[in-house]
């Protein structure tokens, strides 16, 4: 019996000793939950929680950032009181000193991972786009580049060995087949795995309505893209595109050059933004002012409205356009009508304007 007792009394000692050192413990870290480093601060900083790494050691990374104050009543907290320090998840966070210490820990339980997100605009080059992409800190322009010009993507992609126009090849790869949107992507995704999303929302973009017209014209989606990047380069007014379209299509039903000065650029390296002469007479693949029919391939990035353009062109008997200068276009069915309106808006304007 008297040994009884005395575990009774061990039993309520310990009990006791526990509770106190609860007491203490909460009325050391009690209020880390509810408060905040800095309540009133607007700064938000990125903190990164790798695979594995244990949750003393990403308090302390919390308190060397300046999120928390004390990384170790942090830790204390989640540990013992919160009961959530095994709930932490590897991802990428963005977290402010103003969050509480239980918005801190809930948030370091949801596994978030933060996305980068770029933007590709309508008729941007495959070297432009990796200069979006590098520009967002995903990945590098070299490495997007080297994803880019893989022939196996290529194939991948549906780019055929014949060119639009009946070349033996398409030099420009995958140049046209990468849809111009917004698109976000956790860090660390792999540049052949962004090419791949670029390349599905081409198809998303794609409606039966489309492929069916494709089928009216006898067209691939290959010829389709490689008018259609001609037509978002040549167009400074969205309205303008259908009958752009119907310019080259007229052209082409008549065997004629398109000549148009964006494929010309596409083909010149360090183009410095003039045309010359020579630039015109200089053959090379995409030059459509030396070869006939459309070039092997797109020139850019078509976006949807002039893919749409493409397909349905205006019905007229245009044959030619001039700028007017302020983006819109001169449209012309004769070569006597054309060359009054070079004269108008091309000659006599920068005449008067060296003048003026």
């Amino acid at each position: 019996m008297r040994l009884v007792k005395l575990g009774l009394v061990a039993v309520a000692f310990l009990g006791a000793v526990g509770a106190v050192t609860a007491y203490l413990l909460y009325r050391d870290i009690g209020g880390v939950g509810a408060t905040a480093f800095h309540p009133d601060s607007e700064e938000t900083m990125e903190f990164v929680v790798s695979r594995g790494t244990p949750p003393k050691k990403i308090a302390r990374a919390l308190q060397d950032k300046g999120i928390v104050e004390d990384g170790e009543k942090f830790f204390r907290y989640m540990h013992y009181v919160a009961k959530k320090s095994s709930a932490l998840q590897a991802g990428e966070y963005v977290l402010s000193p103003s969050m509480t210490g239980d918005d801190i820990i809930e948030e370091l339980s949801s596994g978030r991972v933060r996305e980068i997100k770029f933007t590709v605009r309508e008729g941007l080059r495959k070297e432009e786009i990796a200069d979006a992409i590098a520009g967002s800190g995903l990945a590098s322009k070299k490495a997007m580049l080297t994803a880019m010009n893989d022939p196996a993507l290529a194939r991948a992609f549906g780019v055929p060995e014949t060119g639009a126009g009946g070349q033996k090849a398409v030099p420009g790869g995958i140049e046209g087949y990468l849809f111009p949107d917004t698109y976000q992507f956790p860090r660390g995704t792999k540049p052949a795995a962004i090419l791949n999303k670029m390349r599905a929302r081409l198809d998303d973009v794609i409606t039966d309505k489309m492929k069916a017209r494709m089928k009216e014209l006898d067209w691939t989606l290959h010829q389709v893209l490689t008018l259609a990047a001609i037509v978002e380069k040549e167009t400074g007014q969205p309205q303008e595109r259908p009958h752009i379209s119907s310019v080259f299509h007229n052209r082409l039903k008549k065997k004629m050059k398109l000549q148009t000065d964006p494929t010309v650029i596409y083909g010149i390296k360090d183009y410095d933004g003039n045309i010359r002469k020579r630039d015109l007479l200089t053959p090379h693949p995409y030059n459509t002012y030396t070869i006939k029919g459309l070039p092997p391939g797109p020139i850019a990035s078509p976006g949807k409205e002039a893919i749409e353009a493409a397909l349905w062109p205006t019905d007229d008997d245009d044959l030619f356009f001039v700028s007017r200068n302020d983006g819109t276009h001169i449209f012309c069915p004769t070569l006597d009508c054309h060359n009054a309106a070079v004269q108008k808006w091309q000659i006599e304007f920068f005449r008067n304007k060296r003048k003026g």
